[in-house]
């Protein structure tokens, strides 16, 4: 049995991803008995731990398919193009007009209604 498939498995469970939050978010929760000088499977754990809560942002935010999440060839695909295409510059996205923009001011000014 691969211990990292488990690793990988136990890290995408709901379960655990809200006890990683609450450990985050909260000083008396802890994901292990040790605080420091963590083991290399205590140190993997935690590597896949925050992917997969990056991954759950971008999930959300992104709207990727969550199929990312099924395997872990889809969940190293990903990372891969993430970390080649979704931090480039803004000068390679075109740029987009808004029809809408905020001004500071006094008044407010509304289009004519059209009859």
């Amino acid at each position: 049995m691969n211990i990292y498939k488990s690793l990988f498995e136990l890290s995408k469970s709901i379960r655990i991803q809200n006890l990683f939050q609450a450990a985050k978010d909260l000083h008396n929760v802890r994901l292990f008995s040790n605080d420091c000088n963590f083991s290399r499977l205590q140190e993997s754990f935690l590597s896949y731990l925050y992917t997969i809560e990056s991954i759950n942002k971008d999930i959300i935010i992104d709207s990727i398919s969550k199929k990312v999440l099924d395997d872990e060839l889809y969940f190293d695909s990903y990372l891969l193009w993430r970390r080649e295409n979704k931090y480039k510059k803004d000068e390679d996205k075109p740029t987009k007009k808004r029809d809408l923009s905020l001004v500071a001011g006094k008044t407010i000014k509304f289009p004519a209604k059209e009859k």
